[in-house]
C-alpha cells in the first residue's frame, strides 16, 4: 500500500513549487512593471524569487529572521525545554489521583503525561 503512493513524495512538492512560482510570476508581472518599472519574470526566475523569499523569511510559521533573533536572545534553547519539562513533571508528581485523571482527560497523551505514570525520581 505504501509503495503505491511513493510517487506523491516527488509529485506534490513539484506541484507546490510550480503553483507558487506561477502565483509569484503572475503577481510580479501584474504589479511590479506598472508600479516600479521593473521587468517581467519568466517561470524559472519566479521559482528563484519564490525560493529566495522562503529562505529569507522562513518556510513555515516560525522561521527566518524572527526565529534566529529569538534563538539568539535565548528563548528557544533546549535547556528551557528541559526546565519546563522538569517543572511539569514536579507538578504531575504533586497531583492527587483525581487531579491526574482530570488532567489526562483534558490533555491526554498530547503533553506526554500518562495516567499511570509513577514517580521516577524516587528510587
Amino acid at each position: 500500500m505504501r509503495n503505491k503512493f511513493r510517487f506523491l513524495f516527488v509529485f506534490v512538492p513539484i506541484l507546490f513549487v510550480s503553483g507558487a512560482a506561477l502565483a509569484t510570476m503572475g503577481l510580479w508581472n501584474w504589479l511590479m512593471p506598472s508600479l516600479f518599472g521593473f521587468g517581467t519574470l519568466t517561470f524559472v526566475k519566479a521559482i528563484g524569487v519564490f525560493l529566495l523569499v522562503r529562505l529569507l523569511f522562513g518556510a513555515r510559521g516560525w522561521g527566518g529572521w524572527r526565529h534566529r533573533r529569538l534563538a539568539y536572545a535565548g528563548y528557544h534553547h533546549s535547556h528551557h525545554h528541559a526546565e519546563w519539562k522538569q517543572r511539569m513533571n514536579d507538578k504531575w508528581q504533586n497531583m492527587s489521583p483525581e487531579q491526574r485523571e482530570r488532567f489526562s482527560a483534558r490533555c491526554g497523551r498530547w503533553m506526554g503525561f500518562d495516567k499511570d505514570k509513577t514517580d521516577t525520581t524516587q528510587q
